[in-house]
Formats: C-alpha cells, sequence, structure tokens
C-alpha cells in the first residue's frame, strides 16, 4: 500500500477535528467539571473550610490536563493524518473526553 501524501482538504479535515476535541473538551472541563465538583464539594464537604482549596486545585489539575490535551492533539493528529491513522487518532482522543464529560453529568444527576 503506498503511501500518499495529505491533501489541503486532508488537513482541513484533521484541524477541524482539532477543534472538535478543543471546544467540547474546554466545555466539559471549565463548565460540567465544575459544577459537578462545586456538587460534590457541597454533598460531601459542607461548611469546611477546605472547600476553597479542593476546589481551586481540582480546577488547575482539570485545566492543566485540559491544556496538555489540546498540545499533545494537534501534533498527535497530524501524525496521524500522515499515517493514515487520523479516525483512529481522534476516537482515543474523542473517547475518554466523552466518559469524562458523562461521569461529570451523572456526578451532576445524582446529587
Amino acid at each position: 500500500m503506498a503511501k500518499r501524501n495529505p491533501t489541503v482538504r486532508d488537513y482541513l479535515a484533521c484541524y477541524a477535528l482539532y477543534i472538535g476535541l478543543i471546544i467540547p473538551g474546554t466545555i466539559a472541563v471549565f463548565l460540567v467539571w465544575r459544577n459537578a465538583i462545586v456538587a460534590l464539594l457541597a454533598a460531601f464537604l459542607r461548611g469546611s473550610q477546605a472547600n476553597q482549596l479542593i476546589y481551586l486545585a481540582s480546577m488547575a489539575l482539570l485545566g492543566l490536563g485540559a491544556f496538555i490535551l489540546v498540545m499533545a492533539a494537534e501534533p498527535y493528529l497530524r501524525s496521524g493524518l500522515q499515517r493514515q491513522q487520523l479516525m483512529r487518532r481522534f476516537r482515543k482522543l474523542a473517547i475518554p473526553l466523552l466518559i469524562a464529560g458523562g461521569v461529570a453529568l451523572l456526578v451532576l444527576t445524582l446529587l
């Protein structure tokens, strides 16, 4: 099987998928998980003085994780494009994001 060079259309698809990871990932981290963390703190640590520290530390960790994902996803997807594995690599990144968002929504639903 001969490798072909990626076209402009292929790169557009690659970066469209990349943006498709960034936007839902950012929404999951900073909207859904933020609310889930607040709900967990309210349910388990009512009135605790550690609430603010736990909230800030968890948001910092989630933000750092999202930043690392964004920084690593672009070269990972681009090299997948060149190896004709773009969709497989996209799924490897998107499925954990969907699961994490689903877990956060489940936490919000149950609490």
